[in-house]
């Protein structure tokens, strides 16, 4: 893994990267759960015990995802109804603008799907995160949640 042995600073738990493996060949990103052995967990959910070489390694930001403010009403609505979170306009954001210039957390909330503590509710739905947190913190943590399931839009329902 001779890769990563030159990667400064060393890779951390909770952080995103794209992998080329060598045997066999092909690419792998996802987020780092394990380091001894290493291991990713992909946008599935599935984990990937890297056992062979790493040819080349970069860290990779949350995915970017389309511009949120082009949703249809109708869409981010229905979203917002299957979240249980249908108060108050959407407030829409990119989650990787979120998450911007912020450390990985080694472990996100374990739920997948949805997430709820006493009156806050959130869920994933495809490339969207409905939740009616606004406290900036929690939201960031739902962000990290979200992107680990390939989400990239988050809207807030206040």
């Amino acid at each position: 893994m001779d890769a990563l042995t030159r990667l400064r600073p060393p890779l951390a738990l909770g952080e995103r990267v794209s992998l080329r493996l060598v045997e066999p060949a092909r690419d792998l990103i996802g987020f780092v759960t394990a380091l001894d052995p290493l291991t990713l967990e992909d946008r599935h959910a599935r984990l990937h015990v890297v056992d062979g070489a790493v040819l080349a390694i970069r860290r990779v930001g949350p995915a970017l995802g389309r511009d949120p403010r082009l949703a249809p009403r109708a869409l981010l609505d229905e979203l917002a109804e299957h979240a249980g979170v249908t108060a108050g306009e959407p407030e829409l954001h990119r989650i990787s603008d979120l998450l911007a210039g912020r450390p990985a957390p080694a472990e996100v909330f374990a739920e997948r799907g949805s997430w709820s503590s006493g009156e806050f509710r959130a869920r994933v739905d495809g490339e969207w995160l409905t939740t009616n947190v606004s406290e900036p913190d929690v939201l960031v943590s739902l962000a990290w949640w979200a992107s680990r399931q390939n989400a990239r839009s988050v809207q807030v329902r206040r």
